[in-house]
């Protein structure tokens, strides 16, 4: 199955758990827990899609470009779509929010199959049949019988040879060169940064800040700013002097520096200080917030990137399952630590929380450092 198909499939699948949604009541949390699951598992396939259709697509010096778009567009679609989705359900109902997001993907399964694009996967396939009808090779009738030949191939012996292939594509990935410190790095670089970045406007609540104002900048200007910071880091990587590896040590380093001047402002708002100097501590505290969201989305752009250049030094058919296999990594090191952010700082406060994020933003840094030169031996300069 190609990508595009997969594609279609996976929006006609999300087409079709999010229409029983229109219809299930807003406090049937059995049936809305089913619908979110079949919602993830559509995506996650969706997901596998787009990557490997981008790592088939995109020439080498368009990695940076590919996936400066890619998250992008994902950050403005989720906030799109999040608060759109947020402003049609207070102004309308259940009902239509739900028929509303079906009608979206059913329009973008639609559009992406009326797209035309050489299947990636089968390239290398379709330049051999080229040759062959070029020189005559083969006639209509030996295509025949080499169909019909295919055709009498057991249904056992198909499924032991997709058995094997899934084995040695899995067998590639996990020995593919540098796959334990890729995999190291991505587990750790956004450990800290999510600590930090989710529980610093929580923090500035409980002292006194202003939940409007909050709202605002951490909402909006945060946000923004994330967005403006993952379009530089596709910028950064087209300089000819600065290739991925030192993006990577110089903005994981300024991560550092902005969480451990948190944790200076923290501990200084922690001393009971005077109302003016309180709110003068407050803004600086809001200025490396957006900092922190400016770099951030550098991060994500060049991490991402990074991601895919070590799996194009794998086979084609193999290449998809080793990005997926990464981002797969990516995401947990996010989703695992902020499950147990919370629990850190409820028993050992908000200083020493933030000094293990600080902490924590260290070590994507030391990975790099100590990984082998032979990590980056074979990657471009995007």
């Amino acid at each position: 199955m190609d990508y595009k198909t997969s594609f279609c499939l996976s929006s006609y699948a999300l087409l079709a758990s999010t229409t029983p949604g229109s219809a299930v009541a807003p406090d049937d949390m059995v049936s809305l827990g089913v619908m979110l699951l079949c919602l993830n598992l559509c995506s996650a396939v969706q997901d596998v899609a787009v990557d490997g259709l981008a790592l088939h697509l995109l020439p080498d010096d368009h990695l940076s470009i590919g996936n400066t778009l890619q998250v992008v567009l994902y950050k403005v679609g989720c906030l799109v779509g999040g608060a759109g989705l947020t402003y049609l359900l207070m102004c309308t109902n259940w009902t239509i929010t739900f028929t509303s997001l079906a009608a979206v993907y059913m329009t973008t399964a639609a559009w992406v199959y009326c797209l035309s694009f050489k299947n990636p996967l089968s390239s290398k396939f379709s330049s051999e049949e080229k040759g062959m009808e070029d020189t005559d090779l083969l006639n209509e009738k030996e295509k025949k019988d080499q169909f019909l030949a295919k055709e009498k191939t057991s249904q056992g012996q198909s499924d032991v040879v997709m058995v094997k292939r899934i084995f040695s594509i899995m067998r590639e990935v996990v020995s593919s060169s540098g796959a334990v410190w890729v995999s190291l790095y991505v587990l750790l670089y956004k450990m800290g940064e999510r600590g930090a970045i989710n529980n610093m406007p929580l923090y500035l609540l409980d002292k006194g800040f202003s939940k409007e104002s909050l709202a605002f900048w951490n909402g909006t200007v945060c946000q923004g700013l994330s967005v403006l910071g993952s379009i530089y880091g596709g910028v950064a990587l087209k300089k000819s002097h600065c290739p991925i590896k030192a993006v990577i040590l110089r903005y994981s380093s300024h991560r550092f520096i902005l969480i451990f001047t948190q944790c200076i402002l923290i501990f200084l708002l922690e001393q009971h200080p005077s109302k003016s100097y309180i709110s003068m501590l407050q803004y600086m505290s809001i200025g490396s917030l957006c900092l922190l969201s400016f770099n951030s989305g550098v991060i994500s752009t060049v991490t991402f990137t990074f991601m895919m250049v070590k799996s194009r030094e794998c086979r084609q058919e193999s290449q998809a399952s080793h990005y997926s296999v990464l981002a797969s990594i990516e995401v947990a090191g996010k989703l695992i630590f902020a499950s147990f952010a919370g629990f850190v700082i409820d028993n050992y406060g908000i200083l020493w929380s933030f000094s293990l994020f600080a902490f924590l933003c260290i070590l994507p840094i030391v990975v790099i450092y100590a990984a082998p030169c032979s990590l980056y031996s074979n990657m471009k300069r995007e």
